[in-house]
Order: structure tokens, then sequence, then C-alpha cells
């Protein structure tokens, strides 16, 4: 857990966690199984060590917190083995285990999958606009 809370990224998830609540985490079970709508989700590959990882971490903290009523957040962390494989039960838990085995060699690439189906991906992308754009999209 050290690990995980030395790293900004995963800092700022946990304490955009405790600010919003157990609604807040990663993703929220029952939407992911189906019984309620899903909201699109913003999937983000990360490792501590990267530094395109460090550049996305500012823009990304601040979409979560604006955006975290009509989209799900999930973070995968590659920073070491121990950490992937996490990842990958995680991925395989929400249904996102293709998407992972297809990314996790990818650091700092953020995805915005609606229904599962991956409808923009970018790497070391630091635009607010850029990502705006994407999420207004996959809103339609």
């Amino acid at each position: 857990m050290k690990r995980l809370l030395a790293s900004g990224l995963f800092a700022g998830l946990m304490a955009l966690v405790f600010a919003f609540g157990a609604q807040a985490q990663d993703m929220n079970d029952k939407e992911m199984m189906g019984k309620e709508k899903m909201k699109p989700i913003v999937a983000v590959i990360s490792a501590e060590w990267c530094p395109y990882c460090k550049n996305v971490e500012p823009v990304m903290m601040k979409l979560m917190k604006d955006y975290s009523d009509k989209f799900s957040f999930v973070v995968f962390d590659v920073t070491d083995d121990k950490a992937v494989k996490e990842s990958m039960m995680k991925a395989e838990k929400l249904g996102l285990a293709e998407f992972f085995k297809e990314n996790k060699r990818k650091t700092s690439a953020v995805a915005v999958l609606k229904e599962k189906k991956v409808v923009y991906k970018t790497f070391n992308n630091t635009k607010r606009e850029d990502y705006e754009t994407a999420f207004e999209n996959a809103l339609k």
C-alpha cells in the first residue's frame, strides 16, 4: 500500500476516493455487472517509474474530479510484476482483460471505453481539451 500511496496518480486517486466516498471507487461493481446503465470508462495505464505518467497526472486528476459523475475511472498499475498481476486480476474482474493485455506495456496511456470498446486512446497527452472532446463524444 505504501508503494501505491507514494505515486502521485495513485495518491490522487485515493484522495478522490476518500473525497467522494465509496461511490468514487475505481469501478462500481453493479455498473460493471450490467445491473445499471454502465458509464463510459476512462482507463489509465500508469507506473511509478514512468516520467510520462507524471506528465499526465495533473490533468488526469482534475478530469477525474470534474467527470466522476459521468465516467468510471480505473487506474492499472504496471510498476512491477506484482502490480501487473494485481492489475490483471482487476481487469479480469471488470471485463477489461483484453484491453489490459493489449496495453499493459504502454505507460501513460489513457483510453476512453464505451460499452468496453475503445473509442479514444492517447499517450503522454496533457491537453485537457483533447480529453474533454473525447469524453463528450463518448457521452453521445
